[in-house]
């Protein structure tokens, strides 16, 4: 696949990063695509929904099982504006989904996202099928998101707190 398809994907998740944004969610933005098209996209809705699994990319699973009727999304890639968390990589890799894209790293939002020790490489590995795994697409468009939040937490280091 060019590229720039990749690239358009990816600006897809961030526009559902954006609309999480808008409706009081952190930003982030997944989308599924199978066969060169989009199949579902999702965004965060946690904090919306009061749903602790309303992650982007859950939202983007389950709405791409229900539009394909089928749990086995091996023929699909995912675009995620960050890297996927231990429920999302599980559920991508239960879904036999070969193909990760995502733009920032855990690392990349210290002041946000604390590290973890068992990451989307390791449930790649466990997976029991190839995976290719593609960081960094459109970083810093991602990073872009955060940069107001980042100063909103920086003053209010309770709230931050919270969130690790």
């Amino acid at each position: 696949m060019r590229e720039n398809l990749h690239h358009t994907f990816m600006r897809l998740a961030i526009q559902e990063a954006k609309k999480a944004k808008l409706a009081g969610d952190f930003p982030f933005g997944a989308v599924i695509t199978c066969n060169g098209k989009v199949i579902a996209k999702g965004h965060a809705e946690n904090i919306a929904k009061g749903d602790a699994t309303a992650h982007a990319e859950m939202q983007a699973l389950r709405k791409a099982c229900t539009i394909l009727r089928t749990h086995n999304l091996s023929d699909c890639t995912i675009y995620s504006t960050h890297e996927p968390c231990i429920m999302c990589g599980a559920a991508i890799f239960q879904a036999k989904i070969p193909n990760i894209y995502f733009g920032a790293t855990r690392e990349d939002l210290p002041w946000l996202m604390r590290a973890r020790k068992v990451r989307i490489d390791d449930l790649a590995q466990d997976s029991n099928f190839a995976v290719q795994i593609v960081r960094g697409l459109l970083k810093d468009g991602v990073l872009e998101l955060f940069t107001d939040l980042e100063v909103k937490f920086s003053q209010d280091k309770t709230q931050l707190n919270k969130l690790k």
